[in-house]
This record gives structure tokens, sequence and C-alpha cells, in this order.
């Protein structure tokens, strides 16, 4: 009898721990899933965010709608007068994300830009290497990456750009420019 009632007690004592070792094992399974669910759904808003963005500053009335995605400030007032500039030598700018890459609220996006320059560029800051460039409403195509954060959506404080001027500066025929052509 001594016997039984010690190897059950120790089946429950046995029980009892294995249960609770299941038990946190699936506690912290679910803690993961729910970080991972919350990085995917963060995620999901900074793919819209930068979409949306995209289809408001390409619009006829970009300067409105582009309003809620930007912090107000000094910072904000001078890329709206650039990008006015910009928008008047290239109205009919277009965008297209070919590739991006997500991570939580930061992103890399690559685009692709397709625009005619109608206009000469001669504003003091900006896009300087179009400026002084007669405009013969040529037709211009060029790719650029973004990488930028969202907080509390609206751009946050990383933001870097990279353009791939060489391009627009041959679809521009600009004299000097080297062809990229190795010779042997």
């Amino acid at each position: 009898m001594k016997t039984n009632i010690t190897t059950l007690c120790l089946a429950i004592v046995f029980w009892s721990c294995t249960n609770t070792k299941i038990s946190e094992e699936l506690e912290r399974a679910q803690l993961a899933l729910t970080q991972f669910e919350a990085k995917q759904a963060q995620e999901a808003e900074t793919k819209k965010f930068i979409e949306d963005y995209l289809i408001a500053i390409t619009g006829a009335t970009w300067r409105e709608d582009i309003m809620p995605f930007l912090v107000q400030g000094e910072e904000t007032d001078i890329f709206l007068a650039q990008h006015a500039e910009f928008r008047a030598s290239f109205p009919n700018y277009t965008t297209k994300i070919e590739h991006m890459t997500i991570d939580g609220n930061e992103a890399i996006a690559w685009l692709k830009i397709n625009a005619n320059y109608s206009k000469t560029y001669d504003y003091g800051k900006g896009f300087e290497v179009v400026r002084g460039i007669e405009a013969k409403d040529q037709s211009v195509s060029w790719q650029e990456a973004w990488y930028f954060n969202v907080v509390d959506g609206k751009f946050g404080d990383k933001w870097a750009m990279l353009k791939d001027n060489y391009k627009i500066l041959t679809d521009l025929n600009v004299k000097g420019v080297p062809s990229g052509h190795i010779e042997d």
C-alpha cells in the first residue's frame, strides 16, 4: 500500500512539474506569436503609408494631399517650396514601387520615376542635378531608393534618398556626360 501511495504521489508531482513546463512553453509561444502579429500589422501599416504617400505626392492636389504624412515645421516648409519648383519642371511626375523591404516601422523603397522635363529648373535648393539645364519637354526616367521610418502615422526622423543622376543626365542628352561604355 505504501508503495502504491508513494508511486501515486511521485506520479502527481511529476505530472504537475511537466504540466507547468508545458504551460510555460505555451505562454512563451503565445507571447512570440502576439509579438509577431503586432510586427506584421505594423509592417502592413508602413507599406500602406508609403503607397498612399506616393499616390498623394503625384496627384494634382499633391500639396494638400501630402500634409497628413508630414511633421509640420521648417524642414517641411523647405521641402514644400522645393517640391513645388520640381513639380513645375516635371508636371507629369509618376512613381512606381519596384521593390520594398519593411522591418517594423522602417522601410527601404526602390522606386521608378517617369516624367517630362518641361520647364527649366532654376530653384536654389533641391534637385541640383538638373538646375540650369534647358528644358525641352524631354522624357526622363530614373530610379530612386528611399530609406525612412514612420512614427505616429507620419515620416519619422530617419530619411535618406539615393537618385540615379547619371540616368537623368543621359536622358537629357547633357554634353560631357560619359556614355558609360568602356572601350578596350
